[in-house]
């Protein structure tokens, strides 16, 4: 964070607004003065117009909601060292601006990252915070809901709730009630509750007893009457327990009277719902995908299931401007304007996609706007481990504070901002998606490869991955991310806990990344002394080093989240440090001739997609450890 030696003395109704502007201020390294200092009126105005003035000695702002008075002491601050008079004027796009923070793949954050990540926020102006909670929030008389996952007790979530209140941001829960429920699911306890292994068992009263229980604590604990009840990717809706207790049933009528009974739930506690949109879509489809052109929405059934809720249209995948456009017409076929839900592209390993998440984002936004949609919301997504950092996400809030706040936001300016208010350039967040640009991988899937997790992941002997990389400077490559990635660290405490991971993974990957590849051919071309090499140095190097990533990685984690859902990267580290020695054992055994060959390093390699030699790449991406360690069955 940019550190402003200015002193501001505000005047004007502060009501409600101390503690706000204490802790922006605090950000900013200004002091609050009861005088002296650069005399700075507020004006709470009627009208949805941002005004930060200076005429050189007084300063003026004029806001409408508290999050955009948090903003435009930012702003302020950001403009005063030039001593010079200006004015700024802004027009907020959007009534609410929003992000959703998924706390329920591993990582929970601890109260003291929701409360920095709620300061951010407010530094951009943004007024929404919902944290998704599949099982880690508190249910009554369910023990094992979010058992030994890190959930969040009664007095944490009132904490956060206070804390984003004061700075003017409403915390709004996000829970699920029926889909993406494995982790709870899979216990004994809930077994009476199941249908599928992710999916509740819907038309049962016990499954009802169990969603007014979750919603009955989330009314309690959070002063927002808004509730998103989630609802999404119930793909096996009805083909499980369902089926074999009450016969097939079409999973359309089964989701429209599920949301009619959670409905009633909801609204016997006062609650406004919002739900994800695809199921809608899906059950209109004949191939089940959200996106399908020609799925059949609206009807009768339909529009009386979303009659009373807040539909949430998600959306990470597309360029154009035009099919964001199309969806929210759809959207408007099943009765009203939806919310809508980008993504930061977090979620393919330990590097957040910044150029992806642009191009969508800025199509999408566009489209919101034209389209007069209000509320929208950045998501960011943990899937497989939350391997990710949290705070890698902060070019993508700004980006979508940044679209809030301009009919077309200025790319200069996003990029000035994004240094003020992290206090890292631009430039240095954009590098971490270097990770997974190798020049020269050939890939179908382009911004969204990740080959930094399936060469970190990949058994060293079995090589599954080592075919898509063939002919490319793997190794080189990332010895130089290394040395860039510690060169920016050295900027600052906060730049070194971004980017020691990166530099760290790179020295891994420098070694690791074509040691398949080396194996291999020193193998087949009876290369004994390279074998040799192989196991006498650059696997007990290349050891070191993996153990200097997982401490650098457990830190990383400790510092942000609660030690819970750290176990998981502890065993695939404790996978791939197994795997590494037993490489080194093989190739010992095959030196001093305790076995005559290496069937691993005999098999041939193909490509993990699919593709023929001279086929193009396959249009799937790779997040899945368990597919990415082994051929085998490991679940």
């Amino acid at each position: 964070m940019s550190s402003i030696p200015v002193a501001l003395s505000f005047t004007g109704d502060l009501e409600g607004r101390q503690a706000g502007l204490d802790r922006i201020c605090g950000m900013l390294g200004l002091e609050r003065a009861e005088s002296g200092g650069i005399p700075v009126s507020l004006e709470q105005a009627a009208a949805e117009q941002l005004i930060v003035e200076f005429d050189g000695a007084c300063a003026r702002i004029q806001y409408n909601q508290p999050c955009q008075l948090f903003r435009s002491v930012g702003l302020l601050a950001e403009a005063l060292p030039s001593d010079e008079p200006f004015r700024i004027m802004e027009e907020p796009q959007f009534d609410t601006i929003g992000f959703m923070l998924d706390c329920s793949r591993n990582a929970v954050p601890r109260t003291d990252s929701i409360k920095k990540l709620l300061r951010y926020m407010a530094l951009l102006g943004m007024n929404a915070l919902m944290l998704y909670t599949e099982d880690t929030y508190p249910v009554e008389d369910e023990p094992y809901f979010g058992y030994m996952r890190g959930r969040y007790t009664e007095e944490e979530l009132r904490e956060c709730d206070d804390y984003a209140a004061g700075l003017g941001i409403e915390l709004i829960p996000c829970i699920q009630t029926l889909a993406h429920l494995e982790t709870f699911l899979k216990w004994e306890a809930a077994a009476y509750l199941r249908d599928t292994q992710d999916v509740l068992l819907t038309g049962s009263e016990p499954t009802y007893n169990l969603i007014e229980r979750m919603i009955a604590g989330a009314s309690r604990l959070f002063k927002s009457k808004r509730i998103h009840i989630g609802m999404d990717e119930a793909h096996g809706l009805g083909r499980g327990r369902s089926l074999d207790l009450f016969g097939y049933r079409n999973p359309s009528e089964l989701i429209y009277r599920h949301l009619s009974k959670v409905k009633e739930i909801t609204a016997a506690y006062g609650l406004k719902p919002m739900i994800w949109s695809d199921m809608f879509f899906r059950t209109g489809s004949l191939t089940h995908d959200y996106y399908d052109p020609d799925a059949i929405v609206g009807g009768e059934q339909a529009g009386v299931a979303a009659q009373d809720i807040q539909l949430v249209y998600w959306d990470y995948y597309h360029y154009e401007q035009e099919f964001y456009e199309g969806m929210i017409g759809k959207h408007r076929q099943l009765g009203g304007v939806p919310v809508f839900a980008g993504g930061i592209w977090s979620w393919l390993g330990m590097a957040t996609h910044y150029s992806r998440t642009a191009k969508c984002s800025h199509a999408a936004l566009a489209a919101c706007k034209q389209e007069g949609v209000r509320e929208v919301f950045a998501t960011a997504w943990g899937d497989n481990g939350s391997e990710n950092h949290l705070w890698s996400l902060l070019p993508g809030l700004q980006l979508y504070a940044e679209h809030a706040y301009a009919k077309l936001p200025d790319e200069e300016q996003l990029q000035r901002r994004i240094a003020f208010c992290t206090g890292i350039p631009y430039g240095h967040y954009m590098n971490i998606e270097r990770l997974d640009d190798i020049p020269g991988l050939l890939t179908g899937h382009g911004d969204y490869s990740n080959p930094s997790k399936y060469l970190l992941w990949q058994d060293p002997l079995m090589g599954l991955f080592d075919k898509m990389i063939a002919n490319t400077a793997v190794s080189g490559y990332y010895e130089q991310l290394s040395g860039l990635y510690r060169e920016q660290a050295a900027v600052s405490d906060e730049a070194r806990c971004l980017f020691e991971v990166p530099a760290r993974l790179s020295d891994v990957l420098a070694l690791k990344a074509d040691l398949g590849l080396r194996m291999k051919q020193a193998y087949e071309s009876g290369d004994r002394a390279g074998l040799k090499q192989l196991a006498d140095s650059v696997l007990p190097e290349l050891l070191a080093r993996v153990e200097a990533l997982r401490i650098a990685h457990r830190t990383q984690w400790m510092d942000t989240n609660k030690p819970f859902g750290w176990e998981v990267l502890d065993l695939r580290y404790g996978g791939l440090t197994a795997r590494l020695k037993s490489a080194a054992d093989r190739l010992a055994d095959y030196l001093e001739g305790r076995v005559s060959r290496l069937e691993e390093l005999e098999e041939l390699r193909l490509y993990f997609d699919g593709r023929s030699e001279e086929g193009e790449a396959g249009g799937d991406y790779f997040t899945s450890y368990h597919r990415i360690a082994s051929a085998g069955t490991m679940i």
